[in-house]
């Protein structure tokens, strides 16, 4: 990567400004671009369109931070303007049915280069739960994975952040939660859960009139592989009237954060719980930032790892190294937005039904016995 990179930022919302953050942290120069950027640190060079960016100095990375339904025509515009232009976007790439348009788009400018942002995919305590199960479960297949991904948002979405009307709950966390589960799954099994077409039985949601869905929990088992359980909610615990969390996901303290983040395994009389930060002490004391929690319970005792580590530096560390990588460019891999479109067009089919319908007792003793 050459020194002194220049990467501008495509819209300066709450993804943009971390990434502004992280990549000065990095030594990166930024721009960008954003008609309505504010709090801007000094000296940062700011511009209304994509059109307006001098080619001196050239932009060495277009960093796409808009809204999701923004993206494609965003990436459309870069690559008018520079072929062979190098892109890192957020998480979705695309709109559920853009997938096709934007395969064609990358076929058309094939001397581009694009990366999809997806931190957990690139973060150090996932690794660690792995070789902790090689090490402490050893000959002991995976029998179920459950990862919880949660937030209230609504004060955020009061406030004007970006709301996901196309995929709804399964636009925020669940390309992460897909991300972890790819870290624990073999690849064979992975790829056949993520091309499967997700069971109306395994499905519950919740539908909020202004937001679509708001809450989700997904169990399935991929052919060949373990039981898989996925939640995730964007509106606290009490997503609807009906609605009920998984047992096996604890909620946060009161007055606590309310993201929460954990991926737990089940390996024959073993059991290991990762907690993503932020993670707090028993007694509500949150842990330093970036400090990941691992926890492993089995008859001989139990064991407990801290991990320090920053899954969105590492990330993006990644993207700028893939796509000044000599050689091919990068593939776009579209199988985590073809997952969450099946899921979210699942979810449509519901929204007036009760909160929770229709994932019966019966499938869920089925998996969760």
């Amino acid at each position: 990567m050459p020194s002194r990179t220049h990467v501008c930022v495509i819209g300066h919302g709450v993804a943009g400004r971390l990434y502004h953050r992280l990549l000065t942290g990095l030594g990166v120069r930024v721009s960008v671009v954003d008609p309505l950027a504010t709090a801007l640190p000094p000296a940062t060079p700011v511009f209304a369109r994509i059109e307006d960016v001098p080619h001196d100095p050239p932009v060495d990375v277009w960093a796409v931070c808009t809204p999701t339904a923004a993206h494609l025509e965003t990436v459309a515009t870069v690559l008018d303007r520079d072929p062979r232009a190098r892109l890192l976007v957020e998480k979705p790439v695309c709109r559920s049915w853009e997938a096709p348009e934007l395969s064609a788009l990358l076929a058309k400018y094939d001397e581009g280069r694009m990366v999809v942002m997806n931190q957990y995919a690139h973060a150090t305590a996932p690794g660690v739960l792995k070789a902790a199960l090689k090490e402490w479960a050893p000959g002991h297949p995976i029998d179920a994975v459950r990862i919880a991904f949660g937030k209230d948002r609504r004060a955020d979405i009061a406030a004007g952040r970006f709301v996901d009307r196309d995929y709804g709950v399964f636009g925020y966390e669940w390309l992460h939660m897909l991300a972890l589960l790819g870290t624990v799954l073999p690849r064979d099994v992975q790829h056949r859960y993520l091309t499967a077409d997700p069971e109306p039985r395994d499905l519950r949601v919740a539908h909020d009139p202004e937001l679509t869905s708001v809450a989700a929990h997904d169990l399935s088992r991929p052919d060949g592989g373990p039981a898989v359980e996925l939640y995730s909610t964007i509106a606290g615990p009490r997503a609807a009237p009906g609605w009920t969390v998984p047992a096996w996901c604890p909620r946060p303290l009161p007055g606590a954060e309310s993201r929460q983040r954990l991926v737990r395994v089940d390996a024959g009389p073993v059991r290991f719980a990762l907690e993503l930060a932020p993670v707090s002490l028993p007694s509500g004391t949150p842990l330093p930032r970036n400090m990941h929690r691992l926890t492993m319970r089995r008859p001989e005792g139990d064991r407990e790892w801290l991990i320090h580590d920053s899954p969105m530096e590492n990330a993006l560390r990644w993207a700028l190294s893939a796509l000044f990588a000599p050689g091919a460019r990068p593939e776009a891999d579209l199988r985590g937005i073809g997952r969450i479109s099946r899921l979210a067009a699942l979810a449509r089919t519901r929204e007036r039904q009760p909160a929770g319908a229709p994932s019966s007792a019966v499938s869920r003793t089925r998996l969760w016995k």
